[in-house]
């Protein structure tokens, strides 16, 4: 006997604990992230969710978009801020060098290096060559993040993002893009076809 059921199926995976509370306790949550509430602090107050939850809400981009920026610059998590503490380690780990030095400590002159090494090694593979090109790389993540949370809503402005994307001739992007509005789900290289 065969079945079929119109039901929708369901989503794989749990839902964000979260978005789920009501509105006024997710509210609470976000502003408290927003300000500088350690995520530890938020997750032990009464009838909040663990700190793998918010973790996840963070990460997902569940948080309200007025809020998102400040939440992670409040976190410490946004690029500008994670490339100017790796900054640090460096000019830390540099004077450290040069004290041990001055100390005669071979082996924290060896520890101190290595550390300077890392930590300028993992700047330099962020490709900025300066703190205007960090601030850039922020941006573009941005906007980036505001295209797919405004996709995600099936705003016809990712269309016309799209669009321009398949003018600066990169019809991937736009494909994957276009993948977001849910009312749309035209191939940008089929489109390119069919106008050549």
């Amino acid at each position: 006997m065969t079945t079929s059921s119109t039901a929708p199926a369901r989503r794989v995976g749990r839902p964000c604990a979260v978005c789920a509370l009501p509105a006024p306790q997710r509210e609470q949550v976000e502003i408290a992230l927003a300000q500088g509430t350690s995520i530890s602090s938020i997750a032990k107050q009464h009838g909040a969710p663990g700190r793998e939850s918010i973790t996840h809400h963070i990460k997902a981009g569940h948080v309200r978009a007025d809020l998102d920026e400040k939440i992670a610059r409040a976190q410490g998590m946004d690029w500008t801020t994670v490339s100017a503490r790796i900054a640090e380690i460096a000019q830390r780990a540099r004077t450290t060098a040069l004290e041990a030095a001055e100390a005669g400590d071979r082996q924290g002159v060896l520890r101190a290096g290595d550390s300077e090494l890392r930590a300028l090694s993992v700047l330099a593979t962020s490709g900025a060559d300066s703190e205007y090109e960090i601030a850039r790389n922020a941006w573009t993540q941005d906007v980036a993040l505001a295209v797919v949370r405004v996709g995600r809503r099936g705003d016809q402005a990712v269309d016309a993002v799209a669009n321009e994307l398949v003018a600066l001739h990169r019809p991937e992007i736009a494909d994957e893009i276009r993948a977001l509005i849910p009312e749309s789900r035209t191939n940008t290289t089929d489109a390119l076809e069919a106008s050549a």
